[in-house]
Order: C-alpha cells, then sequence, then structure tokens
C-alpha cells in the first residue's frame, strides 16, 4: 500500500457549496482540452483527500496536473500538516472568508488560501503578503472579472515595499524579477493558484490571453529601499516607515531599458502604453540604483521623475490616432476624457496625471542606465496597497 497523504482541496467552490471545476471541465471539454486535464472535475467532493502509494508525492503531483491545479510545475502537496503550518503565519482563522473571486465564484478562504500558498512553495511568514494579494484582488477596483477574461496578456504585479522584504527573501537587488529567490517565486506563484484554483482562470478554458508572459507564473519583487535616495514607496502611499506594505497593480508586459530618463519616456509614449491611454490606468517605472543615485545628486526627487515621464512619455496625436486599439476598441465610446483634452496639444500623455506613474527603485547597484517599464492595462487605475501587519500572526 505504501504510504499515505491526507491532503486538502485547493480548488473553490461557491457561496451554494458546488466546486466551480465542473463549470472548468465542461469549459475544457469545449475547448478540447481534456486530453491533457483528463481527470478535471474528478475528485472527492470533500474536504480532505487521502493519497496512497509507494511515492506518495509523485501520485499527489500527477492528479493535480491532471485536473488542472498546477502551473505546470511541480507542487508541495498540501497536507493537514503543512496546511496547518502555514496558518500559523496569520492569526486570521482559518474559516474566514476574504472575498469572491471572478469569473467563477469561488470563495477564498483563509484555509483555501493557505493550501494553495503550500502547494506553491511559501513558507508561513509569506502567507501575509498572499492574504493580502488576495483581498486586493476580490476587491472591485482591481477587475479581477477582466483580468482573468481578457484576450490581453495582463497579471497582477506584487510590490513590497518596507523592512520585512529581506526576512521574506523577497529580492530587490540582482535578478529581482528573475529566478533564485523564494519569496519573489512562491508569493506571486500562490496568487496565480488561487486565481486558478479558486477564482477559475483556466488558461484556454476561461482566460483568452492570447499569449501570456512569463509573470503569470509569477511577478513579485521588492523596492531596494537601502539603495534608493527616495522615499520609499510604502512612506508615500501614507504608511510609517517601520510599515511593510504590498501594492498590487496590473502589468500587461515589462520592457527592459538601457538608458535614462529619455530612453524611458521614449519607450513609455509607445504603443507598449495603449491601453493605459484607451482606459486609464497606473503605470509602474522601475529606475536602477545607479540611475537614481546620479538623478538625486542632480537634484532630482521622485516627483520630479514623475513630472518628466509625463511631460515627455507622450505619443504624437496623429500616431494614436491611426493605432488599431483606437479603431477597433476606444471606437465610438471614445478615449478617456483627460485623453480628449489633450489632443489639441499634439502630443498625448500615457496616463492622466505624473502620480499615476508609481516609480520604485530596484535591481543591482551596478554602474549601468538600467530601468524597467510595467505598461498597465484595464480599468479603473489600480494601486492597492495594505500593511502585511494586518495579515500577520500574534
Amino acid at each position: 500500500m505504501g504510504t499515505a497523504l491526507w491532503t486538502l482541496t485547493p480548488a473553490g467552490q461557491r457561496a451554494a457549496g458546488d466546486f466551480i471545476d465542473d463549470t472548468l471541465r465542461a469549459r475544457a471539454e469545449e475547448k478540447g482540452m481534456v486530453q491533457r486535464l483528463h481527470q478535471a472535475a474528478a475528485f472527492p467532493r470533500q474536504r480532505v483527500e487521502v493519497f496512497r502509494g509507494e511515492d506518495p508525492w509523485a501520485v499527489v503531483n500527477e492528479a493535480f496536473y491532471r485536473r488542472g491545479w498546477t502551473d505546470g510545475l511541480p507542487i508541495v502537496p498540501p497536507t493537514l500538516e503543512a496546511v496547518d503550518r502555514m496558518l500559523a503565519g496569520s492569526r486570521r482563522s482559518r474559516t474566514e472568508i476574504l472575498g469572491e473571486l471572478d469569473p467563477l465564484k469561488g470563495i477564498a478562504t483563509v484555509e483555501k488560501v493557505a493550501v494553495n500558498a503550500v502547494m506553491a512553495g511559501c513558507a508561513p511568514e509569506h502567507l501575509p503578503a498572499v492574504l493580502a494579494a488576495v483581498r486586493a484582488l476580490a476587491s472591485p477596483e482591481f477587475n479581477l472579472r477582466g483580468v482573468q477574461t481578457t484576450d490581453e496578456n495582463v497579471a497582477p504585479l506584487l510590490l513590497i515595499s518596507g523592512p520585512l522584504s529581506e526576512s521574506l527573501e523577497v529580492n530587490d537587488g540582482f535578478g529581482a524579477l528573475g529566478p533564485g529567490w523564494r519569496g519573489n517565486a512562491s508569493i506571486g506563484r500562490a496568487v496565480r493558484f488561487i486565481m486558478n484554483n479558486v477564482g477559475g482562470g483556466w488558461p484556454g478554458a476561461v482566460s483568452f490571453a492570447g499569449l501570456g508572459h512569463p509573470g503569470r507564473y509569477t511577478l513579485c519583487f521588492a523596492e531596494n529601499v537601502t539603495a534608493s535616495p527616495w522615499e520609499p514607496l510604502h512612506v508615500e502611499l501614507g504608511f510609517a516607515e517601520q510599515d511593510t506594505a504590498l501594492t498590487v497593480m496590473r502589468a500587461e508586459s515589462i520592457v527592459n531599458v538601457t538608458g535614462g530618463l529619455a530612453e524611458l519616456a521614449s519607450v513609455m509614449g509607445s504603443a507598449t502604453s495603449v491601453f493605459s491611454m484607451a482606459h486609464g490606468g497606473k503605470v509602474t517605472v522601475v529606475v536602477a540604483p545607479y540611475t537614481a543615485r546620479l538623478l538625486a545628486e542632480q537634484g532630482w526627487s521622485k516627483d520630479d521623475v514623475k513630472r518628466f515621464l509625463h511631460a515627455e512619455g507622450r505619443m504624437p496625436a496623429d500616431v494614436w490616432e491611426r493605432l488599431w486599439i483606437n479603431e477597433k476598441v476606444v471606437g465610438a465610446s471614445g478615449p478617456p476624457d483627460w485623453l480628449e483634452a489633450e489632443k489639441a496639444g499634439g502630443r498625448l500623455p500615457i496616463v492622466e496625471s505624473p502620480d499615476d506613474i508609481t516609480v520604485v527603485v530596484a535591481g543591482g547597484n551596478v554602474p549601468i542606465a538600467q530601468q524597467a517599464y510595467f505598461p498597465t492595462w484595464g480599468f479603473p487605475a489600480c494601486r492597492i496597497s495594505s500593511a502585511l501587519s494586518e495579515e500577520m500572526g500574534p
């Protein structure tokens, strides 16, 4: 018989008690996806399931993959013991409801979040960040239904600012957007699991992002507060300096920019920003420590950077008029009022105001001008922040 693993089910249930997987199975059948997901919706309709075998980890991984509960990579089985350890990372009750997650209205309980966090490889100290992210996803401001069902390649952008980023092992330096750090990898991965398993955002069945991008595995990093000459983001947003805050935004992609503010403005004023222009939104700019230090030495504040990018990162009005998105998406409804008002000047900003540009310092402290730009997608404008202390254990 081998050994046994008693696991908790990661799949979402609606308020009526039914599992969202029945709907997902039907959608997968319609789209010809059941050859790979041949165990979709084929699981005991109960909280706990027992897996047995000589290698029960392998049995769980195969079953969860075929049921559509993974991202294609191996997961950590969410055993009763592992989930209990995870729940110790928060003061919240396991039965507390954080919200309904679109589009299939799965109920995000604290326990369900913890199950998916275990699967993603999180440690208990990561749970507060995952809980904060899920509360942000459940808020109307995030527009999770749009993010989950659009054919655009949008993903949540999770940005941690504050002193706890180091103990959480969320990288803010060399390779902040790359592999090698448990916090970056597992927190963002847990959020994606929850979007899919509780909200129902299965790619190809419910989510129709045509190409996707690697940020849909995980897109989580920290602000390099120690290397920044400016006020940290969490302080800028009204939190105390000793706080650590998670800020959740939407990112359609990431564009690396080698150069200074002029090069950043050039990229921002291009077709990469069309959804920001069409719907309104908040975009994110990552400035390298080297660039930030040089700017600060020249007397530039963070607000100066925002104002420059807003003034110079603009698109010629005649280019906008010829764009596919203007013709096919904006259409008769017209662009936002703030964009329409700028047409007389001949150059259109990509967001309404400088404050709609989130500027953070991150990356390795090397003498190279290496920045990044995250255009946004969708509406309403979204930048949701909360202190991790609200979610932490006693």
